[in-house]
């Protein structure tokens, strides 16, 4: 079948009817009529740290295959899409193709995003935010509220486009319209790599023990602070940790390595406020770049309480590796 291009040069028109389309969609939203056909659309707070559409749940996104949802948007109907769709980063993908102008046009999805004000527009049901930089174009559609009290914002779905186009931004609309209408409908479920981290959940691989352990005694809030692959803890006594599953290569440590039971962690302290991380290969060599799957750990110490930063960020790191796959 012979790909037809959409002209998607009125953004303004192209919101509205992406909006309309994707109201029946939403979590505990359902299409209701008048009889001036009028539609109602889901109302959400930004500022309530609380998932809006249960399709968008974390454990199900990082159950997907972000390349796979990419390219199920329909690329070809901007251009000509490179043969590949790259990896870059646990869920995140690209796509470095040229328009029908034969110009290029780079695309990259992301599963998890920041979104600073999802209040004036709407794609597929979700509130959404769109910043044109002119020769580049960021469409953030919002799943998951933020948390005022601590500055957190919220979160969401991210399409970045860049390139010699007319209109990045009604490209990057439709195409996020399109992932939404993908993550609802017709999930492409990922084929999980052997000890790969991307099904892992850094916010539930701690334990209450661990966790109280290494904030000091003090007791410890992700609300806030929960991403895909990493997850913050907020303590009642100002100790914050942090844990993350990353690709590229871990920071090379400014002390000598902490043994992590089989590894050899990198340790990198830190002096006002106290602070240390840990890093450690998790997995070797997952893309053409040579990068690997890496575990960060992080404890800040911001009150300055009696504590070693080092040594509770050592004995968290253990706690995450003994809970992750080896070999």
């Amino acid at each position: 079948m012979i790909s037809v291009f959409r002209p998607v040069t009125l953004l303004a028109a192209l919101l509205s009817v992406l909006a309309v389309a994707g109201c029946s969609a939403a979590a505990g939203m359902e299409k209701t009529t008048s009889p001036r056909r009028t539609v109602e659309m889901p109302k959400y707070n930004l500022n309530k740290p609380e998932l809006m559409d249960a399709a968008f749940a974390p454990s199900k996104l990082r159950a997907l295959d972000v390349c796979a949802t990419l390219a199920a948007a329909d690329l070809a109907q901007y251009g000509t899409p490179a043969p590949e769709n790259l990896p870059d980063g646990l869920g995140t993908c690209a796509n470095y193709m040229k328009g029908h102008n034969g110009k290029d046009l780079n695309i990259t999805l992301y599963f998890d995003a920041e979104v600073h004000d999802g209040s004036k527009h709407n794609i597929g049901g979700l509130p959404s935010e769109i910043s044109d930089n002119g020769d580049t174009c960021f469409v953030r559609s919002a799943y998951f509220g933020g948390e005022p009290r601590l500055i957190a914002p919220a979160r969401g779905l991210a399409v970045q486009l860049s390139g010699e186009q007319v209109d990045l931004c009604s490209i990057g609309v439709q195409i996020m319209a399109d992932v939404i209408d993908v993550v609802r409908t017709r999930p492409p479920v990922s084929r999980r790599v052997s000890g790969s981290l991307t099904g892992f959940d850094p916010c539930g691989i701690v334990d209450a023990s661990a966790l109280r352990d290494a904030v000091a005694g003090g007791n410890a809030d992700s609300t806030g602070g929960q991403r895909l692959f990493e997850c913050e803890w907020y303590g009642d006594n100002g100790v914050i940790l942090e844990v993350g599953f990353l690709v590229g290569k871990p920071e090379k440590g400014s002390i000598p390595p902490v043994d992590l039971g089989g590894v050899l962690g990198e340790v990198l302290p830190s002096p006002d406020p106290p602070a240390c991380q840990v890093e450690w290969e998790h997995r070797a060599k997952v893309n053409d770049r040579g990068d690997s799957e890496y575990v960060h750990v992080e404890v800040l110490n911001s009150e300055h309480l009696p504590m070693d930063p080092c040594v509770h960020a050592s004995n968290l790191a253990r706690a995450v590796r003994g809970k992750l796959p080896t070999g």
